[in-house]
């Protein structure tokens, strides 16, 4: 790729949706072409905002934890300018940009199966990581701040390793254990998360955690944010009935949407996860024909389980904050319409609860019972919201 030549076509595997000019890592003259402007991402749909918001995003957040050092030891000046090195590509989607000289097309480039090895995630994981002989691509495109890599399975298949916040491994667990819930369910398709040892800072051996991909060459995700952003929100919409409006002006059955829908937010509030965010929510769609085809299996669970919370005997579930399409938890019951899609009778004993959350550091052990007591308690607010709707 020439350097000094910063002029790329923004492509949809081998569709030219637009010209772009890059200054500083940032476009500043976009030129669309007139055939393909639907294949231009979702969120960048509206106006030239929200394009320069979604390209923003799609670099690793500069607060992601050890970017830092990783952007220092890797030579790169920022977050931007290693997603334009690596041609902006994700393992998210088909989106990537091709130098105007370049005689590449997307089977060249694509990282569902071409090699690749993330350097920055896994500096970020274990700082002394050595580079060595750098690939063809060092993945740039993750969201999230906490430390993530991407890897290549043995049997060829894309999978995402994720470290933890701080020095505890209890964001890990919290993964396993969702996952652990949602297994029991068997009602939506979720993300599997399984423990793994995983290499940190200064080579020291801690626990992680690892997913497989469920995005393929014919599958990509669009996050619910991009989705919002698709089209003006009315004044008296809630962004949760702006959500639902635009899933079903693109094809999505309205019971399927709720049935979905009420699980996540009952699921949620079980683990007591915070951090279901419009980019924790997604659409997986077709890249070729931009047919949906549902919601994304249930992923990022790890703001879980109070594991920010220093003192454990004083909770009050009305007042637990968290980022989703409310501020309150509880308030999130309210968009609940199928409160049975949930089987209380079918969650992890104390016994599998007790068996991953020893997987901890030591020291983090005091902290098991009283987090298996707030557990159950979430599980008797749960079938307390059930029961007063069944007499309702």
């Amino acid at each position: 790729m020439d350097k000094n030549d910063l002029r790329f076509f923004l492509m949809h595997k081998d569709i030219v949706i637009a010209q772009m000019e890059i200054d500083d890592a940032r476009p500043h003259k976009i030129t669309f072409t007139k055939d393909a402007s639907e294949h231009l991402p979702l969120g960048a749909q509206m106006n030239m905002v929200r394009f320069h918001e979604w390209w923003e995003d799609r670099a690793v957040p500069r607060t992601r934890q050890g970017a830092k050092s990783a952007l220092r030891k890797l030579g790169y000046a920022n977050t931007g300018y290693m997603l334009v090195d690596n041609l902006a590509l994700s393992l998210t989607d088909c989106y990537w940009i091709k130098p105007f000289k370049a005689d590449i097309s997307w089977s060249d480039v694509s990282l569902f199966t071409n090699p690749f090895v993330d350097y920055f995630g896994e500096i970020t994981i274990n700082s002394n990581a050595d580079v060595g002989r750098r690939s063809r691509f060092s993945l740039a495109t993750s969201q999230g701040e906490v430390r993530k890599k991407w890897v290549i399975r043995t049997d060829g298949t894309r999978a995402m390793v994720k470290g933890n916040w701080a020095d505890t491994y209890q964001q890990s667990i919290n993964e396993a254990f969702a996952s652990l819930v949602h297994r029991l369910q068997g009602v939506m398709p979720y993300t599997e998360y399984e423990l793994l040892p995983l290499e940190t800072k200064d080579d020291k051996e801690g626990l992680g955690c690892i997913c497989n991909l469920f995005t393929n060459e014919e599958t990509e995700f669009v996050s619910a944010w991009e989705v919002l952003c698709n089209a003006k929100r009315r004044g008296s919409d809630s962004y949760y009935s702006h959500f639902k409006n635009q899933c079903l002006r693109h094809g999505m059955d309205e019971e399927y949407f709720e049935r979905f829908m009420s699980y996540e937010i009952l699921t949620d509030i079980l683990i007591t996860n915070t951090d279901r965010h419009m980019n924790n929510i997604g659409i997986l769609r077709d890249p070729v024909t931009l047919r949906w085809k549902g919601f994304a299996p249930i992923y990022d669970n790890g703001n879980s389980m109070f594991f920010r919370l220093g003192d454990l005997r004083y909770v009050r579930f009305d007042e637990i904050k968290i980022s989703s399409f409310l501020n309150r938890e509880q308030k999130m019951l309210r968009y609940v319409k199928y409160p049975e899609i949930v089987d209380v009778d079918k969650l992890p004993t104390k016994d599998e609860f007790e068996s991953l959350y020893r997987r901890d550091r030591i020291d983090r052990h005091v902290r098991i019972e009283d987090t298996w007591r707030l557990f159950e308690r979430k599980v008797n607010m749960v079938y307390t919201f059930q029961r007063r709707n069944r007499s309702a």
